[in-house]
């Protein structure tokens, strides 16, 4: 009963979508958009200001939208590696009705990081013969000649736990092996921090092993707000068989609880001189609010070995209010590459609930729903904000 509880409190980004479309395609949004919105749930981010550098470096539109590449795609969960001659970006989109299950892994090539080309053009990845009815927020590295991808495995809806971390391997990073079992899941006890749920997997090679990291969510204690999220680590050589999981980031006092914080999600890893950087998003539950759970701002920590000491910034890069075509939405799965004297950072995002009329006029079609991207001199980046 307690699972069911916490798995009702806990909507992950694609569910977030479904409850919204349900909502618009049922007839019921005019009534919520006029009386909702009218009486709008605080937001947690009052206060809360980021690093201009970052807000001043975001395209002001996605450079990937909904539509874009493929009818009716709706285009999340960005997982960005280099290549000799560009750029490779691993991405999901539903692939038959808008926001419903199957949501599957695309891949994409870029020159330049911005324009990009899907090839294939059909998913990389079905969830035929494994437990689960989606495959999201694909995470590839290349290790030791081989592509390694690590995903969210969605389970059917009303499950407990509601998700688990995948793997899948390929030689060319076009046609993959997908291992069909979970590879890193909760351990079942909600009073534990990886004890509801793990998942959105942000893997990286360091000191010549694939370090795993992943949000895990358990149950806080005081209860207020229900759900405890973190950020952990797996440490592989196989992508099989991992060391025991550690957790090694939880929320700031930027980000408190009382304000409806309710930790972190999304990891994303890069290497710099020896030092792992990591770029997350913050979640928080907003009671009242249309959706409750919401990811609402992307931050940044860094650490000498990885595992422990993670120093995060002061401030977030961006939230969803310094982004016209996110605001009042979520912004959410970073992504980021430091490489050639640059730092790139692509993330997905999507309106609120007051940009969702002119979306369905649109034939789900435009910026409501995208990828997002940031770049900067990486010198710029490793300035302290002044």
């Amino acid at each position: 009963m307690f699972f069911k509880k916490i798995a009702l409190l806990h909507i992950h980004r694609q569910h977030v979508l479904r409850h919204i479309f349900s909502i618009v395609v049922t007839g019921v949004f005019a009534a919520i958009s006029i009386a909702g919105c009218s009486k709008e749930a605080p937001d947690p981010l009052i206060g809360i200001v980021s690093q201009s550098k970052w807000v001043q470096s975001v395209r002001s539109e996605p450079i990937i939208k909904a539509g874009d590449h493929r009818d009716k795609s709706i285009w999340n969960d960005p997982s960005a590696i280099k290549v000799d001659d560009g750029y490779i970006m691993y991405l999901t989109s539903s692939v038959k009705d808008p926001f419903k299950p199957p949501i599957l892994p695309f891949r994409a090539e870029s020159r330049d990081g911005e324009y990009w080309r899907l090839n294939p053009e059909t998913p990389i990845l079905s969830t035929q013969g494994t437990p689960f009815v989606s495959i999201e927020t694909p995470s590839v590295v290349q290790y030791k000649g081989v592509y390694h991808m690590f995903y969210t495995g969605i389970y059917p809806q009303d499950s407990v736990p509601s998700m688990a971390i995948g793997h899948a391997t390929s030689i060319d990073g076009l046609q993959w092996q997908n291992d069909l079992k979970p590879v890193i899941q909760a351990t079942g006890n909600p009073a534990e921090w990886n004890g509801f749920l793990v998942g959105e997997p942000g893997a990286v090679v360091f000191n010549d092993k694939m370090y795993v990291y992943f949000t895990a969510m358990g149950a806080r204690p005081d209860g207020n707000p229900p759900q405890l999220q973190t950020l952990g680590l797996a440490i592989t050589e196989d992508g099989i068989n991992f060391s025991a999981m550690k957790r090694i980031l939880s929320q700031s006092d930027l980000y408190p609880p009382a304000k409806g914080f309710v930790g972190y999600s999304t990891p994303a890893a890069a290497v710099h001189q020896g030092k792992i950087h990591l770029v997350y998003d913050v979640a928080a539950f907003v009671k009242n609010a249309q959706p409750e759970w919401q990811q609402v701002a992307l931050h940044h920590a860094v650490s000498v070995d990885g595992e422990k000491q993670f120093i995060e910034d002061k401030n977030p890069l961006i939230t969803r209010n310094d982004i016209a075509w996110a605001a009042k939405g979520e912004v959410l799965a970073p992504s980021i590459l430091i490489s050639n004297e640059k730092i790139k950072l692509w993330f997905a995002g999507h309106v609120g609930y007051s940009g969702l009329p002119d979306f369905f006029a649109k034939d789900m079609k435009g910026s409501e729903f995208g990828i997002g991207y940031a770049e900067m001199d990486l010198n710029r980046f490793l300035e302290k904000e002044q």
